[in-house]
């Protein structure tokens, strides 16, 4: 009886290929997407929790509170061995500073690598398995280096990479002393060379308390308390760091939790990478919405087509078919169909799934079966749509009749009907939703990306160099000489550039109440030249310049927003007062409209800007639009000769501020291919 029921489906299936290629079609896709949503929000719930002792890991944080504002730091170079020290529910304690160097083991090879250094005590929190090296020896020395698989397949292809030597930034070397597995994608610390903490710090910032810029991992022992420990924080840190203006709360995050509920902390050491749990709510919530506009259209088309089988449900009860073996009938027809779309949909995921690692821009699976517990879900989910939408012609169509079917003296409408136009109401309000839903997030971005900045960010081609002397102590030389190449129209120097990261200070400056205020903000060191070329207006005062001796050591800009912080209502009231950063003390020389150094997104902070060539990083060249490539290979040319060895990395200032955007232009995208 079985084998009869299954052939009369497939009839059935076959005779009508037009409904069954649109209905498998539409169940299959709204299936592929719903388990694409669940493997991006299942990986990232799943954030560090490969690691074998995240219950017990937490990161260390520091919320800095001053009279104007709040800021979220990391902790400072003496906090972790402080803490282990003096904490015994703390097993382990490591430093971890994000930053950037340039990497190379050939002079053909060099690139900008996203770095970390480290103490080797990493490798006990984290399980980060080492495949080579001993981890008591791994950062014996400065410049000691821990590569990963893959650096290690970039840099030295499949030779063995201990004992082999990198260089750093056209100069330095670096001995690699270990091995390690790639850190996994769901990480939310993910980079791929670890050098040896002793690589950075030196006594200042061993000894300095108020220089933030390091993460600091605790692992606790076996039945530790956090909140107890939460609560000798206070007492710890008025030992350490003295009172001031600010007051300093130290707190620990568990790890698990760091991704999708972490404040960013800092911005010249980078942060760690975040996730947003409301985008996880979305998907899930778009997820079950494609799923139902899926199911409710087939459930529609499969209960209006069956009114068609009306006179075949006659004949059959006139030949003897009984009501039951009807019903089982349209339930097996329905649930095929349902088990045949669900194979579609997996062959389409299996065939989709690089593509949707790409659009991630992580590798959120690496094959179909590693989560096959959602398999089985969606599996449970298409048989239940079969049943549902065989409920109505099993119940309803099988209970015709035969005289008048036969006839066609039948009235379809009733329950059945008002099924239908609710099922349709309700998929057209929910593929409705979704539409004003993408085209939201979408002029989201594009006003981010195309609204007044406060500054000019295009043709700007910004130069790397890291530092290096070979450049930063000739700096009016390679002015010079960059600026004298056709298509060049300007160049200047910057620690930094707009929508990349700083460094944050604290920095002391009277007030409108003629007190001396403290506040920790971001600060900016340039050139004379740097205001005019990226056309960023001075509103009061003067900008920088060569004409006064004194604007190199004693002058300081500072943007709206701290001039309001510091209670100017009227910008040219700041004009003239003092301040003290890092040591040096000068004036206040103007004031300059605000401008967007950080994400749209972001409030704009207060903003410190000095001339200071020993900080100077970065050299911005305006360039022409036309002939842009035969510019860039003058440049490089004029590269080699200015600094032999030092490997030229650049990058376009619009283009690097739009990398900010990408975690919203992929969620555009996610919304873009899930509606459709």
């Amino acid at each position: 009886m079985i084998k009869n029921y299954f052939k009369t489906t497939l009839r059935y299936l076959v005779h009508n290929k037009t409904f069954t290629l649109i209905n498998i079609t539409g169940l299959a896709t709204g299936i592929c997407v719903c388990f694409f949503a669940l493997l991006y929000v299942q990986f990232e719930l799943s954030r560090d929790s490969y690691n074998k002792q995240s219950n017990q890991i937490y990161r260390l944080v520091t919320d800095v509170k001053t009279p104007l504002t709040t800021n979220y730091e990391s902790t400072p170079a003496p906090m972790a061995p402080a803490i282990e020290k003096e904490f015994p529910e703390v097993k382990a304690a490591a430093r971890v500073f994000m930053d950037d160097m340039i990497v190379q083991s050939t002079p053909d090879n060099a690139a900008k690598e996203e770095i970390a250094y480290a103490d080797a005590d990493v490798f006990s929190i984290f399980t980060w398995p080492l495949i080579r090296g001993d981890q008591k020896h791994l950062f014996d020395a400065p410049y000691n280096v821990v590569l990963s698989v893959s650096a290690a397949k970039k840099y030295f292809g499949n030779d063995d990479p201990i004992g082999k030597t990198l260089l750093i930034n056209g100069g330095q070397k670096a001995a690699v002393t270990g091995l390690m597995q790639d850190i996994p994608s769901n990480s939310h610390l993910k980079v791929d060379m670890l050098f040896s903490i002793s690589s950075l710090i030196n006594n200042n910032w061993n000894q300095n308390w108020k220089r933030f810029g390091f993460y600091t991992y605790l692992l606790l022992q076996p039945g530790a308390d956090a909140t107890k420990l939460s609560a000798k924080f206070p007492a710890f840190i008025k030992s350490h760091i003295s009172p001031d203006q600010a007051k300093y709360i130290l707190s620990i995050e568990p790890l698990k939790r760091v991704y999708l509920y972490g404040k960013p902390r800092g911005h010249r050491t980078g942060s760690s990478a975040g996730g947003s749990i409301t985008n996880i709510y979305i998907f899930s919530v778009i997820a079950i919405f494609v799923l139902f506009i899926a199911c409710f259209n087939f459930i529609n088309l499969t209960t209006a087509f069956s009114l068609k089988r009306a006179k075949e449900i006659g004949v059959r009860k006139v030949l003897g078919a009984s009501k039951n073996q009807l019903v089982i009938q349209f339930f097996m027809d329905a649930v095929i169909l349902c088990l045949i779309a669900f194979i579609i949909a997996l062959l389409l995921a299996a065939l989709l799934l690089p593509l949707f690692n790409s659009l991630t821009g992580t590798v959120v699976s690496t094959g179909l079966f590693n989560n096959f517990n959602n398999i089985l879900w969606l599996l449970l989910i298409a048989v239940s749509v079969g049943l549902l939408s065989g409920i109505y012609p099993a119940l309803f169509l099988s209970g015709f009749k035969p005289l008048k079917t036969l006839k066609g003296n039948f009235n379809p409408t009733g329950n059945g009907s008002v099924l239908r136009k609710g099922l349709v109401i309700t998929q057209f309000t929910v593929s409705i939703m979704l539409i004003i839903g993408t085209i939201v997030v979408y002029n989201q971005i594009d006003f981010m990306q195309n609204q007044q900045l406060g500054f000019k960010k295009d043709h700007q081609l910004v130069i790397d160099f890291q530092f290096d002397n070979r450049i930063g102590n000739k700096v009016d030389l390679v002015k010079q000489k960059l600026a004298a190449i056709p298509g060049v129209n300007a160049v200047s120097f910057s620690m930094s550039t707009p929508g990349m990261p700083n460094n944050q200070y604290t920095t002391i400056i009277q007030n409108h109440d003629n007190i001396n205020q403290e506040l920790r903000s971001d600060a900016y060191f340039i050139d004379d030249a740097f205001l005019k070329q990226y056309n960023i207006k001075v509103i009061a005062g003067r900008g920088f310049s060569k004409q006064f001796s004194t604007d190199a050591s004693q002058a300081m800009l500072i943007n709206e927003t701290m001039a309001k912080k510091l209670g100017y209502a009227n910008a040219a009231d700041a004009i003239g007062k003092a301040y003290t950063l890092l040591g040096s003390h000068g004036l206040i020389i103007g004031v300059i409209q605000n401008f967007h150094f950080h994400s749209f997104q972001e409030t704009i902070q207060p903003l410190a800007i000095c001339y200071g060539t020993g900080f100077f990083t970065c050299i911005s060249l305006n360039i022409a639009s036309n002939h842009i490539q035969n510019t860039i290979s003058q440049i490089e040319e004029q590269w080699k000769v200015l600094a032999p060895g030092l490997p030229l990395v650049y990058y376009f200032a619009d283009e690097a501020y739009n990398q900010q955007y990408i975690s919203e232009q992929r969620f555009g995208s996610y919304l873009f291919v899930f509606r459709y």
